[in-house]
């Protein structure tokens, strides 16, 4: 059975329209800031999206473009960062990835735990948008949410295929967050040998694929009662959003599925736009303690 990433985020659009006409009501518009240093069409595509959903449901969204001079003095992109993470109007920043090599770990701690609505650092108040994607897919699947669907995931078998920093990694930050038990996790990178690949995929209840690349693992493997939440992304030769898994193939294998585009995709950019927005409430409450 498809899960539609469509048919959930109109219910995160929902919430998010309700705290937005609070912060409306308090003369407060939330603002994420676009950190670009690349000019890939990829980059353009996913910051295009953003643009185009922040100016429909009423969310700033300004790009910063680092043009290639700038990115090679880094002390200049340091105090840029800087004071952009101070500008209190600015209520998210992220580096749109993928991103000029300058444009490393180092730069992106130089942003506030407040404003991390990507979620990258360790200690951010945001979980990152990817995962919370995901587990809106389980929630719709399994009926709980929150407290009650990580107990009941620490029963399933989960495989995590890929642990690029934009895909597994968020995956991985957004468990422990959680406080899952990491030990419940197998992860399937390019080091995992055959054996463990094949054991580890025909006893998975749950496969999060976040590869970016055609068929990472053979889809014959999967079990008829598993889940397949389907991550990854790149480009084909016509610059067409593609997946790691072909819904014909996959769509008789799993008992639940999401594809690439119109499952995590659509979700990611409303989660994002959702911190966004609940990191300008958590501004709305500092004034009104401060008052």
């Amino acid at each position: 059975m498809k899960i539609s990433g469509k048919e959930l985020t109109n219910y995160i659009y929902l919430d998010i329209q309700k705290k937005l006409n609070i912060l409306k009501n308090n003369n407060i518009i939330p603002k994420l800031i676009i950190i670009k240093s690349s000019n890939l069409a990829s980059v353009n595509n996913y910051i295009g999206q953003k643009i185009k959903i922040g100016q429909k449901v009423g969310i700033k969204v300004e790009v910063i473009n680092l043009n290639e001079n700038e990115c090679s003095d880094r002390k200049q992109i340091e105090d840029k960062i800087i004071a952009i993470n101070k500008t209190s109007e600015n209520h998210g920043i992220i580096f749109q990835k993928p991103s000029n090599v300058q444009i490393d770990e180092a730069m992106e701690k130089l942003i506030g735990i407040d404003k991390d609505v990507d979620g990258f650092l360790e200690n951010s108040l945001h979980k990152p948008p990817v995962y919370r994607g995901v587990l809106k897919v389980l929630e719709k699947i399994y009926g709980a949410r929150d407290n009650i669907l990580i107990l009941l995931l620490k029963k399933k078998k989960i495989v995590l295929l890929g642990k690029g920093k934009t895909g597994g990694q968020t995956i991985i930050s957004g468990l422990k967050k959680d406080k899952y038990d990491m030990k419940l996790l197998h992860i399937i990178d390019t080091k995992t040998i055959e054996v463990k690949k094949k054991k580890y995929v025909t006893e998975a209840d749950i496969i999060l694929s976040a590869v970016g690349k055609n068929n990472p693992v053979d889809y014959l493997l999967f079990s008829k009662n598993s889940i397949l939440i389907d991550i990854g992304v790149h480009f084909d030769s016509v610059n067409k959003i593609k997946g790691d898994f072909n819904e014909e193939d996959v769509k008789k294998r799993v008992e639940y599925y999401t594809t690439t585009p119109g499952g995590i995709g659509a979700m990611t950019v409303a989660f994002l736009m959702d911190n966004v927005v609940n990191s300008a409430m958590n501004t709305l409450k500092i004034k009104e303690n401060i008052i």
